[in-house]
């Protein structure tokens, strides 16, 4: 009796507990079968409490909430609910190595973390009852286009104008009649990233403007503090979006700006970031204020799907639940279906997710010419998901075949696929959304539908879904109730235009910057709008404009030029000698340095009342800056420190012959210093990469080189490493706050160097290294003086003139130097001998037959002879 009783109660308690804890997915638990104990092994950590952002998500669509007050009521919710319900198991997995985990990573788009540790220790946190389950971390894949056949550029136009895609789906119908290109909206791909230097998109990159950590993320941890594309994929993708140069008109939406990450990138990806979920979470909050929607782009085109081996099941992973959360937050995700077809369920996941009728919003691909037959590769329907109402997929198709685009390195080619019908989808959304910025995803994705050229079977079929989209039907239909303000800032004074003004909607998110000419245009509700116009060296000012739906109303507007002060001072060495050639810079403005007289004396003009950034330097000298407060005429003089320590105060790394190494470089940092206000950090680099930086200094005499250091690293693996003339003095790892390190060194010329260095696998900390207060022995630099500091001189025809360039070193370090001509636009010739240079050019007085100039270094720094040999 007591013996059944013993085991009923051990029954229950079991039960009890299993209802409590998490669980491990079917297709992770599979996996961890085959390793051992002891073995390490990256997973998805999904916590039991999820925000209900389905609920608040319909309640802002009921109420017609503008697109500020979704964004922050959606981010605010996700942020609150992950920090709330993660503190207990951060706090277990913070015991590092002891405990079995080596490191994760937290996300608030999903109440997750993504760990890497033992098979064991994940088994155990499954056991947790804030746990929910626990999964395997999930490789994505790119869909790679189908490479044309060669002969498809004389199928379909080549450059000289609008592509065919383009034309199919009515955008230029768009931009023509509606006078909508795009302008106001912002896009973004997730994919292998973008080269932002290609003449199609360097323009309209919003980093021009705007930080750079906000408009692009390198997910994978290659260093790329810009955009680059190290595939091809994501350049092509993001020139069908918004593309646009002279004789390549390739983009739907030419007006928009654009944003990117490089999520999914081939190989790439080993550390404990869940690269798929960091790139959704930054693209819901590029710039973490969820106060801001200008970072927050409007759509962001998908071209990959899931591995789905080790038993993972189509649409039933907390991913959705991820791009869903992103969706509320105002993002309009688009997805290529893939380019498995003709055989009929053969979408990639997400984009045969099938549970509404609006998620995972799937394109396949059509000719770009009538009569849009389907491509033969375009993945077709149904959805084989389980439990689904309307299995029917794609959603739409649009032109992917034989797409003319954007290729890095400034070309172009014709690529296929549905990842190249999907940007012309995502294009049209930008229309949209430049058109209306309110209109909610699910609306957007309604009309979408319902603006479809039907095709195939009578409506919606298994080949193209709704059909091929219709850009102009489409932004029709959110344009109701929606009028234009469209103008040209100028200068009140001049009447010039004034190219970047800003003009900002006051009490409304919206804001948009001038073109080149001052032209500017707004999408708005009907009703009254006050518009607030600025640009620099300009007043503020605003006006109130009444919009009318379905018209245009001129929004024009001049600014007065602000009122001007002179800052003027003299700049000194430390010894109190005054400083010719010195650089005076007003930072963050557009306004151009000038140089210090021969007395020290310096003057320039900037706009009256405000504070600005001053900086002065000189080679072989440090830099000083100062905060000015401008009231009036200001007096700021600048004294110029002897050059013996390396404290980073010029905010730059100018002072010093600094040179960087490794996958990316040192930056100086403004937010963590052992002294004054910034240090030396190291650069965002990922595992089994380094960052560097060195200088090769000759030392008059010997003496104790010495330096503060910051460390925040994974402890052992991770290191700060510091090297004199290639050999190593020392390693740091862990967490060290700023703590000198003192060495001595002998006089003549060395090499130091500080590397951070990184291991295979995890980060820990900050995962950075600080660099300030660097103090050297005596260093030599030369003292330079040209006299007179350029020359010119004016050659009839057989005439040769001498003149002297007096150049004197009365410094310590050696002098190189080099002599240029300014001036003259064609290359050098190279005649005369080693040490001299021509010119050629065509000289329209004689009949345009060619003649040289050319001039010889007659002596080291000496004279010059200057000739005309015609």
């Amino acid at each position: 009796m007591n013996r059944l009783l013993a085991i009923v109660v051990t029954f229950v308690c079991c039960l009890a507990s299993s209802a409590q804890a998490g669980r491990i997915a079917p297709g992770l638990e599979l996996q961890m079968q085959g390793m051992a104990a002891e073995d390490e092994i990256k997973v998805l950590v999904v916590l039991q409490e999820q925000a209900d952002i389905a609920t608040l998500d319909h309640t802002l669509r009921v109420t017609r909430a503008p697109m500020s007050e979704r964004h922050r009521e959606v981010v605010d919710v996700l942020r609150d609910v992950a920090d709330r319900t993660q503190a207990g198991l951060v706090q277990e997995m913070s015991l590092g190595r002891s405990s079995g985990i080596r490191g994760f990573t937290q996300y608030w788009i999903l109440n997750a973390m993504t760990v890497v540790g033992t098979v064991d220790a994940i088994r155990d946190l499954a056991l947790r009852p804030d746990v929910d389950v626990i999964e395997a971390d999930l490789r994505v894949g790119l869909i790679e286009p189908i490479v044309p056949d060669p002969s498809i550029g004389s199928k379909f136009r080549r450059g000289g104008g609008i592509t065919p895609g383009v034309l199919a789906i009515e955008a230029d119908r768009v931009w023509n009649e509606l006078g909508i290109d795009g302008t106001g909206a912002l896009v973004g791909n997730m994919d292998t990233g973008v080269d932002g230097a290609h003449p199609a998109l360097s323009a309209r990159w919003r980093g021009n403007f705007a930080p750079a950590s906000e408009c692009w993320f390198d997910a994978v941890g290659f260093g790329d503090l810009t955009p680059v594309d190290r595939h091809y994929h994501g350049t092509h993708v993001m020139g069908t979006i918004c593309g646009t140069a002279a004789g390549n008109q390739i983009g739907v939406a030419p007006g928009a700006l654009w944003i990117a990450n490089n999520t999914i990138n081939q190989g790439v990806g080993v550390d404990f970031d869940n690269d798929v979920l960091a790139g959704l979470q930054w693209f819901a909050d590029p710039d973490g204020n969820s106060l801001t929607t200008d970072d927050v782009p409007d759509v962001v085109q998908h071209s990959w799907g899931v591995y789905e081996g080790l038993g993972y099941p189509d649409c039933d992973s907390r991913w959705w639940v991820a791009i869903d959360n992103c969706e509320a937050a105002g993002v309009v995700n688009t997805w290529s279906a893939g380019n498995e077809g003709p055989g009929a369920s053969t979408l990639r996941s997400p984009a045969d997710r099938a549970d509404s009728p609006y998620n995972a919003f799937s394109v396949g691909s059509t000719q770009p010419t009538a009569p849009y037959a389907i491509s033969s590769f375009s993945s077709r329907g149904p959805s084989t998901c389980p439990g689904t109402l309307n299995p029917i997929k794609p959603e739409v198709s649009a032109p992917g075949d034989g797409i003319w685009s954007a290729e890095p390195g400034g070309g172009y080619q014709f690529l296929s696929g549905t990842s190249m019908a999907g940007p012309h989808v995502a294009g049209v959304v930008a229309l949209m959304r430049a058109a209306n910025p309110d209109v909610d995803v699910n609306t957007i994705k309604q009309i979408l539908m319902d603006t479809c050229t039907d095709l195939g079977a009578a409506g919606e079929d298994n080949t193209y879904g709704h059909g091929i989209v219709n850009a102009f039907d489409a932004v029709q239909a959110v344009l109701q109730g929606y009028g234009q303000i469209a103008g040209i800032v100028t200068d009140s004074g001049t009447t010039a235009a004034i190219p970047n003004a800003v003009v900002n909607v006051v009490s409304d998110p919206r804001t948009t910057v001038a073109d080149g000419t001052g032209a500017f245009s707004l999408f708005l509700p009907a009703g009254v709008w006050t518009l607030e116009y600025s640009a620099f060296g300009y007043v503020m000012d605003t006006q109130n404009v009444t919009v009318e739906a379905d018209s245009l109303v001129d929004g024009s507007f001049a600014l007065a030029q602000a009122p001007q002060a002179l800052v003027s001072g003299t700049v000194t060495d430390f010894e109190g000698a005054d400083v010719d050639g010195a650089s005076i810079t007003v930072l963050g403005t557009p306004l151009a340095s000038v140089l210090s007289a021969p007395d020290g004396t310096y003057s320039i003009s900037v706009p009256d009342l405000a504070t600005y950034d001053i900086r002065a330097r000189k080679d072989g000298l440090g830099a000083d800056l100062h905060s000015v407060v401008v009231n009036g005429a200001t007096i700021q003089d600048f004294v110029l420190p002897e050059l013996v320590y390396e404290d980073f105060e010029s905010g730059d790394f100018s002072n010093w012959p600094w040179a960087s190494g490794g996958t990316a470089p040192w930056t100086v940092d403004g937010t963590t210093a052992y002294e004054g206000t910034y240090s030396a950090r190291s650069g965002g680099i990922s595992h089994n990469q380094t960052s560097s930086m060195q200088m090769t200094l000759g030392l008059v005499a010997g003496g104790n080189l010495s330096f503060w250091y910051n460390v925040s690293t994974e402890s052992g693996w991770d290191f700060l490493r510091f090297y004199i003339d290639g050999a190593e003095q020392d390693a740091w790892s862990g967490t060290i706050g700023w703590t000198q390190a003192t060495y001595a060194v002998t006089s003549g010329t060395h090499t130091f160097e500080w590397r951070y260095d990184k291991d295979g696998s995890v980060s820990s900390g900050a995962d950075a290294v600080w660099v300030d207060f660097i103090n050297f022995p005596t260093a030599a630099f030369p003292e330079v003086a040209v006299a007179p500091t350029s020359l010119s001189e004016s050659l009839p025809y057989d005439d040769v003139a001498v003149q002297t360039l007096a150049v004197q070193n009365s410094g310590l370090g050696p002098l190189d130097y080099t002599v240029e001509l300014t001036g003259v636009s064609s290359p050098a010739l190279g005649s005369g001998g080693p040490d001299s240079f021509g010119y050629r050019w065509v000289d329209s007085d004689q009949g345009g037959g060619p003649t040289y100039d050319w001039f010889d270094i007659s002596g080291v720094g000496t004279s010059l002879a200057l000739g005309n040999d015609q």
